[in-house]
């Protein structure tokens, strides 16, 4: 039951690894990048679920991909330093979603953050 339910959470990740390429090609780069802080997120959470790392739902529903490290790493789970650097990812969940909020994405950070994106979801 653990590898299917983290297989669909990984299902769900390369999901938002599509719709972010699909978004760059339109130029949406704030959307693209937003839909790449998702990939990392659930692919993370593929991790702890793969793990059955019983979490409270509200810690497990969070956003912060720092937070989710931090739990991989109290569980002394070990990552590679590709995977912890995708903690500055987690800005792109807010900074590019809401217009309170909103800050531009340039082609180059946006270009980053899908390499560290696709080096998360590759190696889980």
């Amino acid at each position: 039951m653990k590898r299917e339910d983290a297989k669909m959470w990984l299902d769900f990740a390369k999901k938002d690894l599509k719709v972010s390429q699909i978004a760059s090609l339109y130029g949406e780069l704030d959307m693209a990048t937003y839909h790449c802080q998702q990939a990392a997120e659930k692919s993370l959470k593929a991790i702890i679920v793969f793990y059955n790392i019983q979490l409270p739902p509200r810690q497990f529903r969070t956003h912060n991909i720092g937070t989710l490290l931090e739990i991989l790493s109290n569980h002394e789970i070990q990552l590679p330093k590709d995977v912890l650097e995708s903690a500055h990812l987690t800005d792109y969940a807010f900074t590019t979603r809401y217009p309170d909020d909103y800050v531009p994405v340039s082609k180059e950070e946006y270009k980053e953050a899908y390499k560290i994106t696709e080096k998360v979801y590759e190696y889980i």
